[in-house]
């Protein structure tokens, strides 16, 4: 394949131009953007070089490192010394040029780690070309016109970007964490306007990728939140993953607001200011003080530190949307009621709060808003300004006026006047903390609480040799080198109960007023088992209670009674008396009605005299005797045998004194039913009775005879017949 010297004298756009290709020895046109022109070449990709606890690991992996970058580095430089036409068609159908860019995008290093990179002598140099190589293709795609001869139509670069996926918002996205240094903001601003304003469908490609930052909050909340609820304790190396994790997404959520403010209403419409409150108070927060539980010394606690700037910065510049709009827009009311209503729903995040207030002014905006909006619902500014201003978060609400030396000691005066002191003697442990804190604070105002806590702590809770060990300026090392605007981050009440009492619960009335299990007395009554407190427990205690016998022996009770007694005069006495039957009548009832109940009343009487006649001769029942006469029960039980033979048909034997052969001759006796089995001989027929009983005594035979001894054996013991 060969083509002759590359020629635009026209100056067209690289998708109108055509070049003549000469091919086994004939001539042909063919776009510029063609197949035809592309080199296949097979690109090295790039892999991270090998690193181990913050430092880079020598040894045989990072000499292969070195090779393999060496070819990396080789591919770029070839990449981008191809002509206009060539680059773009290489990069176009040959797939393994544009993935050899997004392998380095993927898994390099961010802009915060670098001093890991600067720190190796080997490593340095290669990554640094790869690094800056690596910018210069995606700017070169992004590039519009390289000369008069070599460009392109921009609606086409932007579809070719678009459709080829040459650029996307993934890509854009990984490279904030990688090159978002300060040297290279203003390149990486340019970059992301002119991908946006070459293609608009980047737009809702964005709106995506928000959408999924948000959704990445939420499972990084979810992961730590499932590890403590399910009692799993989370090793070093996977919260140090976690750390690094929430500060890439904090990262790249920051640059991305700061680099591209356009994207700051679509933040906006989709509520990223309540994920990164919410992320920010519930989860970042018990983030940092796992990783300090697991190491107070830890690096990645810096990290932690860093994410939360990053996340305060992105609130900030997502909010100034609303104030932007303020300033701007011709109805200043709407975005001014919407400020107001973002702020409010944060109020729920005090920690969040509480970081916001003290890093951003929040009460000039607020004193901006009462100044330049009319129709504010003042109640709603107010209760905003009470919250974020107010003495527990930082300074209050000013109206512009600067009051005078004299009128500042005088007002100081009076506040320390009203408000009571506390003894030291009474004060808690966290009390006196506290106000140790607040006197560091008041000469040194611009540290941070859990700085002074960390420095109160070292120096034995000493104001006055903190004060002087930050002015003279010799600190220990490590608290040299901490961050004096770290905040106090509370202890949470559960962990401090599990570390009391060994039990982990969930449970929104832990280490309430009520909670037995953390306080020896509590208030009201609280039930443990049967009964109630003080009451007896079993049988015997209770038979055991005296009490109401020493009542009784009081008497203090008859002592009312007889009060009460000695009270009453029957002469003062204004009850009625109960009238007699017959005299309620005559007063109920109608002259109609006098004859009817004159017949009834005659019924009543002759009644009352028959029951009378018959209680006469009714004989009066006998009490129960304390001991049954043996005689009378041994006749009452023979009586029940005698019955029970007969209706057998057996025998049942006549009493003593009669004849017996009257019972022999009856062949069964005791008048029952015959219940004749025997019959006739054989071959002469039976009657009928004969084989009803024959068939009655079958079915029956297990009621008698040897069939139901046990029936029978547990009846005699039941009885007392046989001992047991």
């Amino acid at each position: 394949m060969a083509f002759t010297m590359f020629k635009n004298e026209k100056k067209l756009p690289l998708n109108e131009l055509t070049l003549q290709l000469e091919e086994g020895g004939s001539k042909r046109s063919l776009p510029a953007l063609h197949e035809k022109w592309s080199e296949p070449r097979v690109f090295t990709r790039y892999v991270p070089f090998p690193f181990k606890a913050g430092m880079v690991e020598e040894g045989p992996a990072l000499e292969q490192w070195i090779s393999e970058t060496g070819w990396f580095i080789k591919d770029l430089q070839w990449l981008l010394g191809l002509e206009h036409f060539r680059f773009w068609s290489t990069m176009v159908h040959n797939a393994g040029a544009i993935e050899t860019v997004i392998s380095f995008t993927q898994t390099a290093i961010p802009y915060y780690l670098a001093g890991v990179v600067r720190g190796a002598a080997s490593v340095y140099p290669l990554y640094s070309e790869a690094h800056r190589l690596v910018i210069q293709v995606i700017c070169r795609l992004v590039t519009q016109k390289e000369s008069e001869q070599c460009w392109i139509g921009k609606e086409f670069l932007g579809n070719l970007l678009y459709r080829h996926y040459l650029v996307s918002v993934p890509l854009l996205v990984e490279l904030l964490p990688v090159y978002g240094c300060a040297e290279n903001k203003p390149l990486l601003t340019r970059l992301l306007q002119t991908v946006f304003k070459l293609q608009p469908k980047y737009v809702q490609d964005l709106r995506v990728a928000l959408k999924y930052l948000q959704e990445t909050f939420k499972t990084i909340q979810r992961q730590i939140e499932t590890d403590r609820i399910e009692g799993q304790v989370a090793n070093a190396a996977s919260l140090n993953d976690l750390a690094v994790y929430t500060l890439d997404c904090s990262t790249t959520l920051a640059l991305l607001v700061e680099l591209y403010p356009d994207c700051r209403p679509l933040c906006s419409e989709l509520g990223l200011e309540q994920s990164v409150s919410g992320f920010y108070d519930n989860t970042l927060v018990l983030l940092y003080k796992n990783v300090f539980t697991m190491d107070n010394d830890s690096p990645y606690l810096t990290y932690l530190n860093a994410a939360r700037r990053d996340l305060l910065a992105a609130f900030r510049a997502i909010v100034q949307v609303q104030m932007d709009r303020v300033r701007n827009g011709p109805n200043a009311l709407e975005p001014a009621d919407k400020f107001l209503c973002i702020l409010t729903e944060c109020l729920s995040e005090p920690i969040f709060v509480r970081d916001y207030q003290r890093h951003y002014p929040v009460a000039e905006d607020l004193d901006e808003l009462k100044r330049t909006v009319s129709g504010l619902d003042h109640f709603k500014l107010d209760f905003v300004a009470s919250a974020y201003c107010g003495e527990e978060n930082g300074a209050g609400l000013t109206n512009g006026h600067v009051s005078s030396e004299s009128d500042q000691e005088e007002e100081e005066a009076a506040r320390i006047e009203e408000v009571p002191t506390v003894p030291e003697a009474e004060m808690t442990p966290e009390q006196k903390a506290e106000a140790n804190v607040r006197k560091v604070l008041d000469v040194l105002p611009h540290l941070g609480d859990g700085y002074v806590r960390k420095l109160l702590q070292r120096y034995g809770d000493d104001p006055e040799q903190v004060v002087a060990a930050i002015l003279e300026g010799n600190l220990p090392p490590d608290l040299a080198e901490a961050d004096p605007s770290e905040p106090y981050i509370p202890p949470d009440q559960k962990e401090r109960f599990f570390v009391e009492t060994g039990i982990e619960r969930l449970n929104i009335y832990d280490g309430d007023e009520l909670d037995v299990l953390t306080r020896d007395t509590v208030r009201g009554v609280i039930k443990r088992g049967k009964g109630m407190p003080g009451q007896a427990r079993n049988l015997r205690e209770m038979l055991d209670d005296k009490s109401h016998v020493r009542e009784m022996k009081t008497r203090t009770r008859y002592q009312e009674y007889q009060i009460v007694c000695d009270e009453y005069d029957d002469e003062y006495d204004d009850s009625f008396d109960a009238m007699a039957d017959s005299e309620s009548r005559k007063i109920r009832l109608t002259a109609e009605m006098r004859n009817a109940l004159v017949d009834e009343e005659e019924e009543e009487a002759d009644n009352n005299d028959e029951e009378e006649d018959e209680s006469e001769f009714r004989p009066s029942k006998k009490p129960l005797d304390f001991c049954e006469n043996p005689e009378v029960v041994r006749a009452r039980y023979e009586e029940k045998r005698r019955s029970k033979q007969q209706a057998r048909g057996g025998g049942g034997g006549a009493p003593s004194g009669s004849s017996g052969g009257a019972a022999a001759a009856g062949g069964g006796g005791g008048g029952g039913p015959d219940r004749d089995v025997v019959g006739k001989a054989k071959g002469q027929g039976q009657e009928r009775a004969v084989l009803q009983n024959r068939k009655h005594k079958n079915e029956n035979k297990a009621a008698r005879g040897n069939h139901n001894r046990k029936q029978g054996a547990t009846f005699k013991r039941n009885k007392g017949m046989i001992p047991s």
